[in-house]
């Protein structure tokens, strides 16, 4: 099942049958943006974003949390400046 969100975004069950249930694609305008797994449990869990910077055996993972935190004070910051 593919959620189709109104800002552009699609969030669709993405994994083998080896992994089934633990990793979801996130698409912008249909273009694959990242990846959210729980490999190591819903609370470990990673975001994946494919990067010029990393090579295919290393993609760059986050720690979702983290990330969504680093993501609200770059949010914040932004804000305050001029």
């Amino acid at each position: 099942m593919i959620n189709i969100l109104s800002s552009g975004f699609e969030v669709a069950p993405f994994s083998d049958l080896d992994y089934d249930g633990m990793t979801v694609e996130i698409r912008y305008q249909g273009n694959p943006v990242a990846q959210l797994n729980k490999d190591n449990g819903l609370d470990g869990g990673e975001l994946v974003i494919p990067s010029r910077f990393s090579t295919a055996e290393t993609p760059l993972a986050l720690p979702l949390d983290a990330f969504l935190e680093a993501l609200t004070a770059a949010r914040s910051l932004i804000s305050e400046l001029g």
